[in-house]
């Protein structure tokens, strides 16, 4: 039974943009999921991503690649800009005879292998947002696109895997940034430990680390005023995925004493939330003297923490 455009879950979606934005055709994205090429192109339309452009460049586009490159622009930021791929790109810079640095220098291929606090917010992050892929003759790829204004948490993935990749501008309109890179390791790792799975590995479940990466990535956390005279304010928590990441999220609550929480359905995924005190305990819980954190989330954190005292 095939899936429609409109029935894809949350998740895929993420991983449909994800592989458009990567520079996968669209008949290569319908047939991984069993749909129509009309599905995927409405489905990225509804989200502002254009499709892959099939024509050529012309001479002076070309010329102006080439330039571009020259001056120290990335071949990310240059695809972005031109409506092409990245792969488009490099072959036309790499027919120019021009030398193209390996920007993978330095990556960390082991950057997973030893489950540290902050390997565990990334994969957790990773777990949110981010998306592996697998396609014949190509090294797997980990991607992850993220608005403009959290291009600084692209930044610090960057750095603690220890490679140069460019964060391309995905949609200007939208203001999207992406990231992404190459490695068997990497990718399979995240498989190991349960990315696309029905369970997480067990050293994930119990690390704060892991779940704020997840609560960074699918989470949102607030301080909102009450609709009455009082105006007065209370502190919300809330995080979405999949069932059986959430259930794992609510008992390492229990374990660490916030009982009360269950998961919800939310539409094609599901919901934990909560209100005032609870989710004031679960800031400190998550955000308190920790790092790495999202900046804005771990800011609004400190404000609930800071309720509590």
């Amino acid at each position: 039974m095939t899936e429609t455009g409109t029935q894809l879950a949350a998740e895929r979606r993420r991983d449909v943009v994800a592989r458009a934005e990567s520079g996968e055709s669209i008949t290569s994205i319908a047939l991984r999921y069993g749909v129509t090429r009309q599905a995927i192109r409405g489905m990225l339309r509804r989200r502002g991503v254009p499709a892959r452009r099939t024509g050529k460049l012309t001479d002076a586009q070309r010329e102006e690649v080439v330039k571009r490159f020259l001056d120290g622009v990335s071949l990310g930021q240059i695809a972005a800009d031109f409506s092409v791929t990245v792969p488009a790109v490099r072959g036309l810079i790499s027919r120019r005879g021009i030398n193209i640095p390996s920007v993978s220098q330095g990556l960390r291929h082991d950057a997973f292998d030893s489950l540290t606090p902050d390997a565990c917010y990334w994969i957790g992050f990773l777990f949110a947002d981010g998306c592996v892929s697998y396609r014949p003759g190509y090294l797997p790829q980990i991607s992850i696109g993220l608005a403009e204004r959290d291009r600084d948490q692209l930044v610090a993935l960057r750095d603690y895997l220890g490679c140069g990749n460019s964060i391309s501008r995905t949609n200007p309109i939208q203001g999207s940034c992406q990231f992404s890179v190459r490695s068997r390791s990497l990718a399979d790792r995240l498989i190991e430990l349960g990315r696309y799975g029905d369970s997480i590995d067990e050293r994930l479940v119990v690390s704060r680390d892991f779940w704020r990466g997840v609560v960074d990535g699918d989470g949102s956390l607030g301080i909102y005023k009450r609709a009455s005279p009082s105006g007065r304010t209370f502190a919300q928590f809330r995080v979405v995925g999949r069932r059986h990441v959430l259930t794992a999220f609510v008992a390492f609550l229990e374990s660490s004493g916030i009982s009360g929480l269950s998961v919800r359905p939310h539409k094609s995924i599901c919901t934990v939330g909560t209100t005032c005190g609870p989710a004031e305990r679960i800031a400190s819980l998550l955000y308190l003297d920790a790092e790495p954190a999202l900046a804005r989330k771990a800011e609004i954190a400190a404000q609930m923490i800071a309720r509590q005292r």
